[in-house]
């Protein structure tokens, strides 16, 4: 069976790769009416609501757009933008300043409320000042228009300032845009014919909110999030589709590209060609990125699918486990940092590590503005990839000194007389009381690395918690 899904895969890709310029393209003439829809969405879905057990989709009453169309892989292209998609918040008007970021989330109802869990985990990590910079934007892609119907009132209710401000609009999909749901009955991957619907389904609720979202083209950017995650704080990774970051002028291509193969393949699959395609490894410079640590986390157990269950975790995430911010401090290593990895990310309150190549008898030094009463110090390193530890410092011990005297060079300070507080253990460390032991304070702290550490070192920590911080 294992053999038999990777043969499937290779042909797969193989065919995805015969059609690059296919795919690219790929363009159509169309005209878009300059409408507002909001005003009417709320109302038609309470019309979908009431008609939800007549499958003639002609009975409903909608205004489309009006567009040169034409058959992609058994779908309508472009896709369709009825006039009720937005169901509450402010459409985009004309003249509206474009934002910076469209947060794009696609939902279907799950007996556990994580939508609700996300929204507010992206309210919590951002300034009233950044809201203003962005976009959120919740397609409710439940199959039932009474489902959607109570959802959109439950949001509309529990986030009305949001929407009103403009920050949060709500949205619901096409009623034509699962058509080919019905004939879908060729088998890919090993799985079920409902699997694959399932999975179809899946593709065509994320192209229709890509392409929602580039008729309007809001904002510069699109982040791509599931409705069950978490985000790290000052957040403003590429885990499965989670965090992917893509330019709203591009979501064109995506969408045709989604819909070519949407029978095919899982949409995560489907993200992956994409870049592959798009960011070919001859072009270095054109590389995507991935963000380490995660800047969000999946937190989601029962899927969409019945009887499924993804209890994953993105062991990367967040990786600073204090929530205070450390006192002023200079921030210098002996080790030379990895790209942009540098010392001063896992001292910051913001999301980032430290990563570089160590050899025996490196250090890293904080060093404080005049000597403070500190009381505890954590020191964490080391991080989950590809479902190991790597990284993490094995040999090392931290030292600390009351007074600074200078610097021998840009990379390692001058301290008098350091006491060795402790070893690491399992890469961290966490000393508490230091205060009863230095009640004349401490102006320098250093991380030693031993003469046995033969890998790299990540630090996705170094808290410094003062008397004042208690």
């Amino acid at each position: 069976m294992l053999e038999m899904k990777s043969r499937t895969i290779r042909v797969s890709f193989g065919l995805i790769l015969g059609f690059p310029t296919l795919v690219i393209f790929c363009y159509v003439t169309w005209f878009v009416k300059n409408s507002s829809r909001n005003s009417i969405g709320y109302a038609q879905l309470s019309k979908r609501a009431q008609v939800s057990d007549n499958n003639d989709i002609d009975t409903l009453s909608h205004s489309f757009q009006g567009k040169l169309t034409y058959d992609l892989a058994g779908i309508r292209y472009p896709l369709s933008i009825p006039d009720d998609t937005v169901l509450f918040g402010k459409d985009v008007a004309v003249d509206e300043r474009k934002r910076f970021l469209t947060i794009g989330i696609s939902s279907v109802w799950r007996k556990d409320n994580y939508l609700s869990g996300t929204i507010d985990s992206i309210l919590q990590e951002t300034s009233s000042e950044e809201q203003r910079d962005i976009f959120i934007f919740i397609l409710l892609a439940d199959p039932d228009p009474k489902v959607r119907l109570q959802r959109a009132r439950d949001l509309n209710q529990r986030y009305e300032r949001e929407i009103e401000a403009g920050l949060l609009r709500v949205l619901q999909p096409a009623p034509d845009l699962y058509l080919s749901l019905n004939s879908t009955t060729r088998r890919t991957y090993n799985d079920s014919v409902d699997r694959v619907k399932w999975r179809v389904k899946q593709v065509l609720d994320f192209a229709f909110l890509f392409w929602y979202t580039w008729t309007v083209q809001p904002s510069t950017y699109y982040l791509v999030l599931e409705d069950d995650v978490l985000s790290a704080p000052n957040f403003f990774s590429g885990f499965i589709i989670i965090g992917q970051l893509l330019r709203c002028q591009d979501l064109n291509l995506l969408v045709t590209f989604f819909l070519l193969f949407h029978r095919e393949h899982p949409v995560d699959f489907l993200f992956q060609y994409w870049i592959t395609l798009m960011a070919p490894e001859s072009s270095p410079d054109g590389l995507p990125t991935r963000r380490i640590p995660g800047l969000f986390q999946h937190v989601g157990i029962h899927s969409t699918l019945a009887n499924k269950t993804q209890p994953i975790k993105d062991r990367t995430f967040g990786g600073k486990r204090l929530q205070h911010n450390n006192p002023e401090a200079r921030v210098v290593t002996t080790m030379k940092p990895y790209q942009n990895y540098g010392p001063e990310q896992p001292y910051s309150s913001l999301p980032g590590m430290f990563w570089g190549i160590a050899k025996p008898g490196d250090t890293f030094d904080v060093i404080f503005t005049k000597p403070l009463n500190v009381s505890r110090v954590v020191v964490r390193t080391g991080a989950i990839l590809n479902n190991r530890i790597r990284d993490r410092l094995e040999y090392g011990i931290l030292e600390v000194s009351s007074r600074f005297l200078r610097m021998l060079n840009p990379t390692k300070a001058s301290c008098e007389g350091f006491t060795t507080i402790q070893r690491f253990k399992k890469g961290m460390i966490d000393v508490k009381h230091l205060l009863h032991f230095f009640p004349g304070g401490i102006q320098c702290v250093r991380i030693n690395v031993g003469t046995k550490q033969k890998s790299w070192i990540i630090i996705t920590e170094i808290s410094v918690v003062t008397d004042s911080n208690n």
